[in-house]
């Protein structure tokens, strides 16, 4: 497999683009690469010529982010499926456009969105805009409702985040929390040592597990929503599957609940998805993605005291044994 990467020179880069693909006009050169933000899965490069900018992503057999962490380099072609099924699509335009894969060396080319900024400032700004809300609302209910025949299982990458979900954050660990914050190992053990609560994400990390009959975006929280103007785009389908809708819309509930710290949005979200839900698995979904983004190892930027994310937990364990 060819690799390519940000130490990969300008002319390597544009001999091979140009040996396998035809996206490029005879006096068309490569004359910049950049990374264009945090790619935690894959290598991500923004590739500029005289003539435009596209996006290059290549999965690896581990976390691009975190090499020690192996998982299928097959997850790419999981985002490609996802691009191929939503481009006839009416929300294809909240989503860069797919231009070409090549899949013997699971290289996707996609759409440069140009400057946008990851919705994550929103963690910061304690608030999100009734637009931008409406918006996330009407992609994801519109991902949701995507005939689909077929879909790849993405167990590995299901696997992966199960993990980090639905079982480390609920068992006794050595997870140097007090290093993120004082106080918050100690915060997290009346999580580790809540039986009922482990019990009921065991059950919804099972469910989480099974193939379902609804195509999921996989992690649609700030991180893979994109700002550009006043427009919203969403990105990274690479944790795709088909699962339950309830997953896709805990999550989201979850970060809307740690950037407001309030519950509201819960209510907000049910009343603003036309389709009917199972609220017990919606809200449980919601407090245990709160957890795992408190205590685990997926930390956020929560600019809070450790009084607000012991408020946060409470509200999380309400959700779960709801």
């Amino acid at each position: 497999m060819k690799e390519i990467s940000k130490r990969s020179s300008l002319s390597e880069i544009e001999k091979y683009l140009k040996k396998e693909l035809n996206i490029f006009s005879s006096d068309e050169q490569i004359h910049n690469i950049e990374v264009p933000g945090e790619g935690n899965m894959n290598v991500v490069l923004r590739v500029e010529t005289n003539k435009k900018s596209f996006i290059l992503k290549q999965s690896r057999p581990y976390v691009n982010k975190y090499p020690n962490i192996k998982n299928s380099e097959k997850r790419i072609i999981v985002e490609d499926q996802f691009y191929e099924l939503i481009i006839k699509s009416e929300i294809q335009k909240f989503f860069p456009k797919k231009i070409d894969f090549i899949k013997k060396d699971l290289i996707l080319l996609i759409e440069d969105l140009g400057q946008c900024r990851d919705m994550s400032y929103l963690y910061l700004s304690k608030n999100i805009n009734l637009d931008h809300f409406n918006s996330l609302i009407y992609i994801l209910e519109s991902i949701h409702k995507t005939k689909v025949n077929s879909f790849p299982s993405n167990s590995s990458l299901k696997e992966l985040n199960h993990e980090h979900i639905f079982v480390l954050p609920f068992q006794k660990n050595d997870f140097q929390l007090d290093d993120i914050q004082s106080g918050l190992k100690k915060l997290s053990t009346y999580i580790t040592n809540d039986s009922n609560i482990n019990d009921v994400a065991k059950r919804i990390g099972d469910m989480y597990l099974k193939v379902g009959n609804t195509l999921l975006h996989g992690d649609y929280y700030p991180g893979s929503w994109m700002q550009k103007d006043d427009n919203v785009y969403i990105i990274d389908p690479e944790f795709s599957h088909l699962g339950f809708k309830e997953f896709d819309l805990g999550v989201m509930a979850a970060h809307l609940t740690m950037i407001t710290e309030s519950e509201d949005y819960l209510n907000k979200i049910i009343k603003a998805y036309s389709e009917n839900i199972d609220k017990s698995i919606f809200y449980k979904v919601s407090g245990i993605e709160i957890i795992r983004r408190i205590i685990g190892l997926a930390q956020l930027p929560l600019d809070m005291s450790l009084n607000a994310k012991e408020k946060l937990l409470n509200i999380a364990k309400k959700m779960i044994l709801s």
